[in-house]
């Protein structure tokens, strides 16, 4: 008689004192799961979200003179830019004007700050593809409220517009994953090992499968472990600095910033791997994160030292720079996770798709321009990676929105104000950006001077806050001005684009430097950036 070992998606082993645990995808549940139109199995789709606070310092960030297939990652890329096969760099993101906060908060997955009265694209998607996991949607985050300007605090809204609350805790996530829940702490403390606990029913599996779903099952039951053993370790390691609490009972709290996240990040790739749940945002700090990175010998707040140009120093950049390197190499650490485990033909990553990305571009400056945005996974198939796509002009992040729900079979007409998804995110055609000509000159008339030229910053980072006009032929001029004309003016809103530049001149270590800005124009369009209350 043949026997039908199959087992369904949803399977868990069960054991003493009511343990589940959940398991990953395994080739005895191949007839359980979906099938595509071919008939066969289809893994599911996840998304993932992944924000970095406080946006960037631009001449780290940017790819400049790259094309679609031909391009140099950054330097912030470089933690991760071993992936560079699984992506999509994204640029040209976001729209006009100056970004508070709260609204760069919103921006990141609602697309517009003023798209407050519907839900966040990440619980479209948890509607859709959420199917009978027990978990609809998780929404995590490192730090705690921001009271002074709650919008900073959250990026996924339910379908009123409200912010939906955030979870910290990787031991409060860890035991509403994969153990039932107890009201008492103590009795959760006391509780042994899980796999201990479903060892019985493991066994019994174990006769049903072959060779390669014994592999798998290795692999999980190793990483669950592990994850068990570092919670327990975080524990022991944050008792020893700090105070005692006598009469408070709650999970231990992490040694560091550091070790919390990469724990919360392996609970990330854990959930998703077990299905447990397919769709999940967290937050890397709040929008105008005030964390400190004593851990990486940062004394200063993150806030702080974002505002690089009217907070000058070395001292400052390099703080900032240690921050935002810090957030790169966390991504990269979630890629590595989802590429580690294996998920029906592929790998999981092969079958999410992961928002990386901020809700501002100059960190000190708030532009809405340029806003850092990178797509990871191929999304079963979805979307063609190992591409930089750099769109000739702004594209508001609810294009991408749009773009992403419809891939996620989600047919809605417009969000966020966008009525066309962005495109190129599969492979297909999109207005790619390209130099345009013009001429570059200079005139001088007593201290003044007018100048058409291309913007840039310093990439010098003894000079962080200096700009550069670039003109053909000659030395391009150095431009030193005050906060004043930075903000009013909006000036690192034009970096990168030909502009005609008028102000006062001064004599400095033998060379014309412009001091004061009396006007500015966009050598093409007629775009005004300060118009739109970004």
């Amino acid at each position: 008689m043949k026997r039908n070992w199959n087992i369904d998606r949803r399977h868990f082993l069960r054991g003493a004192a009511g343990a589940l645990v959940p398991l990953p995808f395994l080739n005895l549940m191949e007839n359980a799961v979906a099938k595509n139109l071919a008939g066969e199995a289809e893994p599911p789709l996840r998304f993932m979200t992944l924000f970095k606070p406080n946006g960037v310092h631009p001449p780290s960030w940017n790819i400049n003179g790259g094309t679609e297939f031909d391009f140099r990652m950054s330097p912030l890329m470089a933690p991760f830019a071993k992936h560079r096969d699984d992506l999509l760099i994204l640029d040209n993101m976001g729209d006009f004007g100056f970004s508070s906060h709260a609204n760069s908060a919103r921006r990141f997955l609602a697309g517009r700050c003023d798209n407050t009265k519907t839900a966040s694209v990440d619980q479209f998607i948890a509607d859709r593809i959420g199917g009978d996991t027990p978990t609809r949607s998780l929404e995590l985050t490192t730090e705690g409220l921001f009271t002074n300007q709650i919008g900073c605090s959250y990026i996924s809204y339910d379908e009123k517009g409200d912010p939906i609350p955030r979870e910290s805790d990787p031991q409060l996530i860890f035991d509403r994953l994969f153990r039932n829940p107890m009201s008492d702490p103590a009795q959760r403390a006391r509780m042994s090992s899980l796999l201990d606990r479903v060892s019985d029913d493991a066994r019994a599996l174990r006769r049903k499968t072959g060779r390669e779903d014994d592999e798998t099952l290795d692999e999980y039951f190793t990483v669950l472990r592990e994850t068990e053993q570092r919670l327990e370790t975080m524990g022991q390691a944050a008792s020893a600095v700090r105070t005692e609490f006598s009469k408070l009972e709650r999970p231990a709290p992490a040694a560091n910033l550091n070790e919390q996240v990469e724990t919360m990040l392996d609970l990330v790739a854990l959930a998703m791997w077990t299905d447990q749940t397919r769709c999940i945002s967290y937050m890397l700090g709040n929008s105008n994160s005030r964390m400190i990175f004593d851990f990486l010998g940062v004394k200063e707040q993150h806030h702080y030292l974002s505002h690089f140009f009217r907070n000058f120093s070395r001292h400052n950049i390099d703080g900032l720079l240690k921050i935002s390197l810090w957030h790169m190499e966390k991504f990269d650490y979630l890629l590595n996770r989802l590429k580690s485990y294996k998920d029906h033909h592929g790998t999981l990553l092969d079958h999410s798709i992961v928002l990386f990305g901020s809700g501002m571009g100059h960190s000190d400056n708030h532009t809405a321009q340029r806003i850092p945005i990178v797509l990871a996974g191929k999304g079963g198939g979805r979307l063609k990676t190992g591409r930089y796509l750099r769109y000739s002009q702004n594209q508001d992040l609810s294009r991408l929105h749009l773009a992403l729900m419809r891939n996620f079979g989600i047919d809605v007409a417009e969000y966020g104000g966008a009525t066309e998804p962005l495109p190129g995110l599969d492979g297909g055609a999109f207005d790619e950006y390209r130099e345009r000509p013009f001429e570059s000159w200079t005139k001088v008339e007593g201290g003044k001077m007018t100048v058409q030229g291309r913007l840039r910053m310093s990439d010098n980072l003894d000079e962080a806050k200096v700009f550069y006009l670039d003109v053909a032929g000659q030395q391009p001029v150095r431009i030193e001005i005050e906060f004043k004309d930075f903000h009013d003016f909006n000036f690192p809103y034009h970096v990168g684009t030909p502009i005609r530049l008028t102000g006062t001149v001064a004599e400095k270590d033998g060379r014309q430097v412009l001091t004061k800005i009396s006007d500015l124009k966009s050598v093409f369009g007629n775009s005004k950036p300060n118009t739109r209350n970004g």
